[in-house]
Order: C-alpha cells, then sequence, then structure tokens
C-alpha cells in the first residue's frame, strides 16, 4: 500500500496533469482560430487624414497598429465609446478614431475626431453602420453597429486581431 501511493502521484504528475493541461491549451486555441475565422478581411481602407491636436495625419501612419473608427456620428453611441474607451485605453496600439462631418463637433473621451474630405469617402461606403474595426495591415476586418450585443463581439474581435505586446527576452550581461 505504501508503494502505490508514490506510484499514483508519479501517474498524476507524468501523465494525467499534462493530458489535461494541454485539452484545455487546444480550448483556447481553437476559441482564436474560431474568433479569427469570423474577421476575415472585407477589403482595404480608403487612405484620409485626420488631425490630432492641430497636426495633420495621413491613414497611413496608423501602420502597425489596429483602428476603431467610429462613422456614424448621428448616433447616440457615447455610453458605448466610452465602455470600449475604458477597456482598452492602456493598449498602445489600437487608435481610436471618430469620423466626423464638421470640426466642431464635441470630441468623445480617447477617440481623435477625423475631419476632412476623404473621411466622408468613409462615412458614406460604411453607412449604416456605427464602428468599423480595422488591423494592421489597413484591412478592414468587421463593422458594427453597436448595441449590448454588439459590444460584446466587438471586444472579442479586437482582442483577437490587436497585436500582442512583445515580451523582452532576457539577456545575459557581461560584468
Amino acid at each position: 500500500m505504501k508503494r502505490l501511493i508514490p506510484i499514483l502521484i508519479l501517474f498524476l504528475m507524468f501523465i494525467v496533469l499534462p493530458i489535461g493541461s494541454y485539452l484545455y491549451l487546444s480550448k483556447g486555441v481553437d476559441y482564436r482560430l474560431a474568433a479569427l475565422e469570423m474577421v476575415l478581411p472585407k477589403g482595404e481602407l480608403i487612405d484620409f487624414e485626420y488631425y490630432v491636436d492641430g497636426v495633420a495625419l495621413s491613414s497611413k501612419t496608423l501602420d502597425k497598429k489596429t483602428a476603431l473608427i467610429h462613422v456614424n456620428e448621428d448616433s447616440d453611441d457615447t455610453k458605448y465609446l466610452d465602455m470600449i474607451y475604458d477597456q482598452f485605453k492602456q493598449s498602445p496600439n489600437l487608435e481610436l478614431l471618430k469620423i466626423v462631418s464638421d470640426s466642431l463637433v464635441e470630441e468623445v473621451d480617447g477617440f481623435h475626431r477625423v475631419y476632412s474630405p476623404s473621411a466622408k469617402a468613409i462615412m458614406e461606403k460604411y453607412s449604416g453602420k456605427d464602428i468599423i474595426l480595422v488591423d494592421t495591415a489597413m484591412q478592414v476586418r468587421s463593422y458594427y453597429d453597436l448595441n449590448d450585443s454588439t459590444v460584446n463581439e466587438l471586444v472579442r474581435d479586437i482582442s483577437v486581431i490587436l497585436p500582442l505586446k512583445k515580451k523582452s527576452s532576457i539577456k545575459m550581461t557581461d560584468r
């Protein structure tokens, strides 16, 4: 009997735990792959200019950043935009833009206002939608009507395509 307990512990450590870990992690991989299939590229974003603190920037400066662009200025989505901003305000790889037809439109926290003729073409192209999700290669991944159910989808999709922060590797230093 005394010999059986160490054998069971070793069996648990070397057989059951690795199999359980593999099954758990494979579910996560399957979830991520399924989520990526839902946000396949739907075309390239039109090039446009936008202004941050009075400085004109091209949409090409969004390269290597994921962008969330609010295109429906007529909708009252402040509650949802605030939720999205609160969720992702610490992310350096996410740019939040709001396309407006008038430069005097009030700015929403965290969302840079985009006011230019080329930006209006985006409003026209995606009329009927509230927000579009653009990846680091300037490909439109999806568009959403903001409401209680789609905000959860939007947050999930952002987290799936948002580039992960690269971890620094451990390096040995010479003394």
